[in-house]
Order: C-alpha cells, then sequence, then structure tokens
C-alpha cells in the first residue's frame, strides 16, 4: 500500500504559543469537549486546506515554501456558528482577509485539490450531537470571554488521517516576519 493513498493531511493556521488568545480558545475547547462524550480536545487552529493526498516529504516541503513566503496572519472573529458536518459542529467563523485566501490559493495550486469554496472558520467542538444541542451551544457561547482576534505564526501539516486522537503533526513552521 503507498503511503499517498493510505494518509489523509491538513494545513492548518496555529494561534502564537502561549498567546492569551490562545489560551482562550483552548480552555473553551476543552470545556465544550467536556460536555459531551464524542467531543475531542484538539488544538486551536484555522485550516487552510484539508483533505490532502500526498507523499510526506514532498508535503513537508510545501509547508516550508509556503511558511517562507507568508508573514504571520492577524485573523478576526466574526460570530459563532454551527453547522451540519462533525469538524464544523461549533465554530468562530474567520473574517477571509486576503491574505487568507491568498494562502488557501497557493496551498491548493501546490498540493492539488478542488477549488471549493473556502469557508475559514476556527472549531470549537467537533460532534456528531444533534442539530439543536449544536444552535444552543452556539448561541451560549460568551464572545466577550474569547478573543476579538488572533495571530498565527506558525504553519503546520497535520496528518489527519482516521479519529482526532490519532492526528499528529508532522511538521510546525513559523511564518516569514519579512
Amino acid at each position: 500500500m503507498s503511503e499517498r493513498s493510505s494518509r489523509v493531511y491538513s494545513l492548518w493556521l496555529v494561534p502564537a504559543a502561549g498567546s492569551s488568545g490562545r489560551r482562550r480558545l483552548q480552555a473553551t475547547i476543552t470545556e465544550l469537549a467536556a460536555g459531551y462524550e464524542d467531543a475531542p480536545v484538539f488544538e486551536p487552529h484555522v485550516t487552510v486546506i484539508g483533505g490532502i493526498d500526498g507523499e510526506r516529504a514532498a508535503l513537508e516541503e510545501t509547508t516550508r515554501a509556503l511558511a517562507a513566503r507568508t508573514d504571520p496572519l492577524e485573523l478576526a472573529f466574526e460570530s459563532v456558528r454551527w453547522s451540519t458536518t462533525r469538524h464544523q459542529c461549533v465554530f468562530l467563523l474567520v473574517e477571509p482577509t486576503l491574505e487568507l485566501v491568498e494562502l488557501r490559493q497557493s496551498a491548493r495550486e501546490a498540493v492539488g485539490g478542488p477549488n471549493s469554496a473556502y469557508h475559514p472558520h476556527l472549531s470549537l467542538a467537533y460532534s456528531d450531537m444533534d442539530l439543536a444541542d449544536r444552535r444552543d451551544i452556539a448561541q451560549s457561547v460568551d464572545m466577550a470571554a474569547l478573543p476579538s482576534h488572533i495571530t498565527c505564526q506558525t504553519v503546520e501539516l497535520v496528518e489527519t488521517t482516521g479519529p482526532e486522537s490519532e492526528w499528529e503533526a508532522v511538521v510546525s513552521v513559523p511564518l516569514s516576519s519579512q
């Protein structure tokens, strides 16, 4: 079996380590996960592109190249939303800045993949809970307790094969500070 057909990767933007915004987001993710048996704790991140099928070493090199030509990104949150999918159960909608959309386009061109619509977000809960619970949680999240924006200084290539508990960062690369 080839690595290409057996592994799936994602590119994530990660908030600055140790920042108060990251701590507050992590606390919210952890708190929401405690309330639902199928809701895992995960690292706060904004997915640039997911579902990448490729050879690991080449994807690591692509991640480094993208990071080298991307400045740290300040991302603003617009509102708390919910949807029908597990990985967008409850999330913060991220303002689609030109820099973020350009990074997504560059990543898509570098790794292949469909030119699907991009709805940048930072998930607060992954779960298969029913829709009424999703709505109730989204409505109960106190936006004032969360950061209004975050600075992402790192891009990570994450192997997202299998359940969330098995996801693993392959490489974490600081964004350029030109």
